[in-house]
């Protein structure tokens, strides 16, 4: 009997997975204009609150997951999930059902979107449960700790994650045309519900194929006690504050924060650009072509990260990144200083009613030439995804390799914190810099920091020479990819069991192996007393 291997499994399930996530990202911006379309405020304001969760709270997160069971985690992260996008969803097709929107009825709208913004929350922090789940734990465990095998599957992870990105928008694009946007809404409930079910039968699979997936070395658990309100809230910051120093105990620690930086940028495809590159005469046609373009710039960086590490290691990949990527940035940072005096002509509407006058220009008709610094700044946003996704990946892999099994989604959930943080900035600058005249100082704000990101990796790297992998020593990609096939072999009959029943009676050499992890770490923390950041 023929069996489908292991990785079509897993990278099955990062696709179903992913393809919502990217569908809901995108439509959930056009619904918010739907229903206020006077203005980006809504979906701004829907932005800001749920980044500043995911930044106060993925910390926490992480650290409760890796005092939790692999498999009962999984399962729960992916009902909340999935739930909560069908529940948000059906929200909104009830409010374009009942024409509930901001000039009709405010105080239905306000609790209407109270609730859209709540549920917006709670699948955004479950969401990044999972792919802390899976892209810092499961897959590490399936590479056997294989560097190059890890850099092989970190790379298709990421490339399924940038077929995601290009056609999803462009499949939800089309409902929304072919169909109104209720039934749009709809449908994605419905997917979001179907695809639970696909996913979690597939990543079951993948658990009871991997017997080592059955165990997890997981801290002390804490004694729980019953506390005041102020207690639980001096707690939550306590908790908080021990898992940034858990993180910045890490050697990789730095590297962390240069990919935070990344995220404090406006230099991408979200509405604000594209609204400022149809203010400069760039027709939609245009932008959808530099869209494509620039996820096809992700998908070769992503082809070109494995031979880079197989040649140089990981850390060098990421400098390689790191350097293309400041490339990309100078292209849009030598945009700015150039006149700009046809945004000054830019017709204001007359709005009546909730409606523009019959003689006012649309302020966003494309007339005229594209300008030479609008054309510097395509050329930069367009390019600079084949850097990004290189330096992404050499950073993630770093993580996966020096982090501790008991420690990955503790850091993983800081790393996300401060990726929220700065992404969260990013939109809260655009909120108090949104005249068009003011976008160079945007510009020269995510140049700062991203560019400021690579020197700082850079200066990492030949500081320190990088992690010591060994993967210059392993076998080709393809034997790579066909040790993870191998195993398929491996049966594990136990393992259709829960994760607590599993973990009375673990195999020998994994007790074995947890036992002299458990001694080095130990051994570790008696040896360095002050972390090195």
């Amino acid at each position: 009997m023929v069996t489908t291997p292991t990785n079509v499994l897993l990278y099955t399930s990062h696709a179903l997975s992913r393809w919502g996530d990217r569908m809901w990202s995108f439509a959930i911006g056009i619904f918010l204009i739907y229903l206020h379309p006077q203005s980006f405020m809504l979906t701004a304001v829907y932005s800001l609150v749920v980044k500043s969760f995911e930044a106060c709270l993925a910390g926490s997160i992480g650290r409760k997951v890796d005092n939790l069971p692999r498999l009962n985690t999984m399962r729960t992260a992916l009902i909340i999930q999935n739930s909560s996008v069908a529940a948000a969803a059906i929200l909104i097709m009830v409010a374009f059902q009942l024409q509930i929107t901001f000039y009709c009825n405010e105080t239905l709208f306000f609790v209407f979107m109270t609730l859209v913004t709540l549920l917006g929350v709670v699948s955004t922090l479950s969401s990044s449960a999972t792919k802390m789940i899976i892209e810092r734990d499961w897959i590490v465990v399936l590479s056997k700790h294989d560097t190059n095998l890890l850099s092989a599957i970190n790379a298709m992870m990421r490339r399924i994650d940038q077929v995601c990105l290009l056609l999803a928008p462009i499949v939800a694009g089309a409902f929304m045309t072919a169909l109104n946007t209720t039934w749009a809404a709809g449908l994605i409930a419905v997917w979001n519900i179907v695809s639970f079910f696909f996913e979690y039968t597939l990543l079951r699979a993948v658990y009871s194929r991997v017997p080592d997936l059955a165990h997890k070395v997981t801290p002390k658990a804490e004694r729980e006690t019953a506390l005041t309100t102020s207690q639980k809230i001096k707690h939550a910051i306590t908790t908080y504050f021990g898992n940034v120093k858990i993180f910045f105990s890490q050697d990789v620690a730095i590297i962390g924060i240069c990919l935070s930086l990344v995220y404090l940028t406006v230099l991408g495809f979200g509405s604000i650009t594209v609204g400022y590159l149809r203010l400069n005469n760039v027709k939609d046609l245009y932008i959808a072509i530099s869209m494509a373009a620039g996820a096809c710039f992700g998908l070769l960086g992503t082809m070109c990260y494995t031979p880079f590490t197989k040649k140089f290691g990981v850390s060098a990949a990421g400098g390689l990144g790191a350097v293309t990527l400041a490339i990309s940035y100078g292209v849009c940072l030598a945009s700015v200083g150039f006149p700009k005096d046809h945004l000054d002509s830019i017709p204001v509407p007359d709005i009546i009613d909730g409606s523009c006058g019959d003689e006012t220009k649309d302020p966003l008709e494309v007339s005229g030439p594209i300008v030479f610094p609008t054309i510097l700044v395509l050329v930069g946003i367009t390019t600079i995804r084949f850097g990004l996704w290189v330096f992404d990946l050499a950073i993630s892999q770093s993580f996966q390799l020096s982090v501790s099994e008991h420690q990955r989604t503790t850091v993983g959930g800081v790393q996300t914190s401060f990726n929220s943080f700065f992404d969260f900035t990013y939109i809260l600058l655009t909120v108090f810099l949104s005249d068009p005249n003011q976008f160079d100082i945007l510009i020269i704000i995510s140049c700062v920091a991203c560019i400021g990101s690579c020197i700082l990796y850079l200066g990492w790297l030949f500081k320190t020479g990088g992690l010591k992998d060994k993967q210059k020593d392993t076998d080709t990609q393809e034997n790579a990819e066909n040790s993870f096939n191998e195993i398929d072999v491996v049966e594990n009959p136990a393992a259709d069991t829960e994760d607590n029943v599993i973990l009375e009676n673990p195999p020998d050499s994994l007790v074995e192996r947890a036992e002299s992890e458990i001694s080095v770490e130990e051994e570790d923390t008696v040896s360095n007393q002050k972390p090195s950041v």
